[in-house]
């Protein structure tokens, strides 16, 4: 948990369209992420739920979505990435979305009726892109077994939000507030 907690703790937050964003190595690879960091996350997601039941990860291929392949290679699972660009496929679930910085739509392959999935994610915050997922899922008959994440933010109301419009509740590893210049990770 070390490398994940300096990672986030005294990191840089900017405003972004009025939301606070924190610059750090995991996310936005400034500076660059380090094996270790890479290293503690992937052993910390592993232990943070059980994922014997899955026969899927899925995540979001925006900034997570290496976060989500790595827990696929290390437990041997399948991979399903929600893309924000149309593939061109036939056949993609698509659905609407709205988060903290963007909207448009979301677009997933790879997934199909009963599979048992666990969701994967970077940060959450006020929850549209983790709820957008869901639904996505839910609607294409897939069974959500579990949500883990690295990190909530603090104050924007992302996990009550997900658990009061899904009933599902996120597992997440750390709790980061964004109120000053810099981030403070609270346990």
């Amino acid at each position: 948990m070390k490398e994940i907690i300096k990672a986030f703790d005294r990191q840089p937050v900017v405003n972004i369209e009025g939301r606070k964003y924190i610059v750090n190595k995991l996310i936005d690879h400034e500076p660059e992420t380090q094996y270790e960091l890479l290293e503690d996350v992937v052993e910390e997601l592993s232990n943070a739920i059980n994922f014997d039941e899955a026969n899927k990860i899925v995540g979001e291929e925006d900034r997570g979505g290496y976060i989500a392949a790595l827990m696929s290679y290390k437990l041997k699972k399948s991979l399903a990435l929600v893309k924000w660009n149309p593939p061109g496929l036939r056949g993609a679930l698509c659905i609407d979305f709205r988060n903290s910085y963007t909207h448009g739509k979301m677009y997933l392959h790879g997934v199909k009726k009963g599979d048992k999935v666990i969701l994967v994610e970077d940060i959450i915050d006020t929850g549209g892109t983790l709820i957008a997922m869901i639904n996505l899922l839910r609607n294409a008959g897939i069974r959500i077994l579990n949500i883990v994440a690295v990190a909530e933010k603090i104050g924007y109301g992302g996990l009550e939000r997900v658990e009061k419009e899904t009933g599902l509740k996120a597992k997440c590893l750390i709790r980061v507030d964004c109120k000053g210049k810099l981030s403070k990770v609270q346990n």
